[in-house]
């Protein structure tokens, strides 16, 4: 009885909070419900082969960071591979400033101002935020820079009726939750990472897209936290496929 009576209680509260919290529920409870929408996945798996072909890139770009008052401008010169190997160096005036290289096992940070001493690391995808301002994930930069959409581990997906455009997705025993956002042709123009609140962690905005050997480029990157702190990356040239060596990814200069 006391089981019961426990199990009924529970379901009240959680009644009256769906109540309260309204639609922003809804996105909960898709979050942590047991089925997986087979039409969102099948978004998600479209989503993630667009650009699936490029495996390499090198290229240079101007970036843009503004936090509060203050912007700088850089400009950015890089070698990747996918999932997780980059060299790329910021510039600003024409000096460099700092240059990260990652082998995919190894990642090195320099600062070429002083700004802190060069530090490696065993790590296969770190935060870069501390390092570049950067609020992504290393493989996430990476695939900014080969022209693909970033995308988080999930075992849910699902779409809301009122918005057929977007799919969420969720990890269990994660609080995060992903979201896509398609245009008319079905081509990504927004990812972001939310909490369980629906507040924004970071975003990612496409825009300005271009051909370039076949593939569909976005030509400007626009990426956004929580503190609507804003970096947009204008790419100015980028070489899909391109051979790159494999001794590039290597870091030891001070």
């Amino acid at each position: 009885m006391t089981r019961a009576f426990w199990r009924s209680g529970v379901c009240i509260i959680f009644l009256f909070f769906v109540i309260l919290t309204g639609s922003g529920c809804a996105l909960l409870g898709h979050q942590f419900g047991k089925q997986t929408d087979a039409h969102a996945e099948d978004i998600i798996n479209r989503i993630q082969a667009f650009n699936a072909q490029i495996s390499t890139s090198k290229g240079t770009a101007e970036l843009m960071l503004a936090r509060g008052f203050r912007n700088q401008k850089y400009k950015i010169a890089w070698a990747a591979q996918s999932p997780n190997r980059l060299r790329m160096t910021l510039l600003m005036s024409g000096h460099p400033v700092e240059t990260i290289a990652s082998t995919g096992q190894w990642v090195t940070f320099v600062s070429h101002t002083g700004t802190h001493k060069p530090h490696s690391a065993v790590s296969t995808d770190p935060d870069l935020d501390p390092y570049i301002n950067i609020p992504l994930r290393l493989s996430e930069l990476v695939s900014l820079l080969l022209g693909k959409v970033p995308g988080r581990p999930f075992d849910r997906a699902w779409v809301l009726p009122e918005q057929p455009g977007t799919v969420f997705a969720s990890q269990s025993f994660s609080s995060e939750i992903q979201e896509w956002v398609t245009n008319e042709s079905g081509r990504t123009i927004r990812y972001r990472v939310l909490d369980k609140d629906k507040n924004i962690i970071f975003g990612i905005w496409y825009s300005q897209f271009f051909n370039r050997d076949n593939f569909i480029l976005p030509r400007m990157i626009t990426i956004k936290d929580g503190a609507q702190n804003v970096i947009k990356i204008y790419l100015k040239n980028i070489m899909p496929n391109i051979p790159v060596k494999e001794s590039v990814f290597r870091l030891t200069g001070s």
